[in-house]
């Protein structure tokens, strides 16, 4: 299943069928697209209030969940139901409102209670307790370190310990990516040795989270040591915007804008026995 997000739209694709799964199906009665009723339909993309690239994410402990970000946070427990033109997915709000849209989401792994939710504008929530109907949301970025007021691009949590957090950042500035290692209560700036450049995603090693993986505006840059040091991947993609990274076993898949999908086996990464 592939599900695509635009403010007004989230789009769901098998090889053989496709449809809208936010509330938009087409009325062939009066051969245009139309709205179904709550709570079949995300608000906001009737009302255009989401980033031209919607966040969305598919739990990774129920595939059956997923969240898409607008100006609130959406869930649906059934994301592979049917569509009909009255009735689908059914959806409602996780989170109320702030100061900016949604613009980066994650959902710990092993832990569908930890949520980390990213604004536009930099602010910051988590979650512990995001099953619930209503979920208690902290801000965690107003710390002692606090983090840059830009745009939340990607939101990290290791697999190994929900404690610890990587959020990277957009804009051509220093800082953009930051780790946490207690929740959000201290945070450690992991791009000064990084090129000014935005940040698009950021991946673990499944077999060992100190190598650590940044997709930039630029190229892929590596670390061996939980992202205190950095070197750039100078294969593949080489100096490419590397929007999104995906495993298989050992093997990183890294998605580039406009040069195509680039792969790479990552055997030495795992400590020795």
């Amino acid at each position: 299943m592939i599900i695509r997000a635009r403010p007004t739209c989230v789009r769901r694709s098998w090889s053989t069928a496709s449809d809208y799964i936010s509330g938009q199906y087409w009325d062939e009665q009066n051969q245009r697209f139309n709205w179904k009723n709550v709570p079949y339909l995300i608000t906001d993309t009737k009302e255009g209030r989401a980033n031209f690239i919607a966040p969305f994410v598919l739990d990774p402990n129920d595939s059956n969940r997923m969240l898409v970000g607008g100006a609130s946070l959406w869930r649906t427990n059934d994301v592979k139901t049917a569509n009909t033109p009255d009735k689908g997915p059914e959806w409602r709000p996780m989170k109320d409102p702030a100061a900016d849209l949604i613009s980066a989401i994650a959902i710990a792994k092993g832990n569908s209670n930890m949520v980390w939710v990213g604004h536009n504008n930099g602010d910051l929530f988590m979650t512990t307790n995001g099953l619930s109907p209503a979920p208690k949301w902290t801000k965690v970025n107003a710390t002692a370190t606090p983090l840059p007021n830009r745009m939340i691009i990607h939101i990290t949590i290791d697999p190994s310990d929900v404690k610890t957090v990587y959020v990277t950042f957009g804009g051509y500035s220093t800082g953009n990516i930051w780790k946490t290692a207690d929740s959000g209560a201290h945070w450690t700036n992991l791009a000064a040795t990084l090129p000014q450049t935005p940040v698009f995603t950021l991946t673990l090693h499944p077999k060992n989270r100190k190598f650590v993986y940044a997709g930039t505006e630029v190229g892929i840059f590596a670390s061996e040591d939980g992202g205190s040091h950095w070197s750039p991947a100078n294969q593949g993609p080489n100096n490419s915007a590397v929007f999104d990274f995906a495993w298989s076993g050992t093997t990183l898949f890294a998605a580039t804008h406009g040069r195509g999908v680039f792969k790479i086996d990552l055997p030495s990464a795992v400590p020795a026995p």
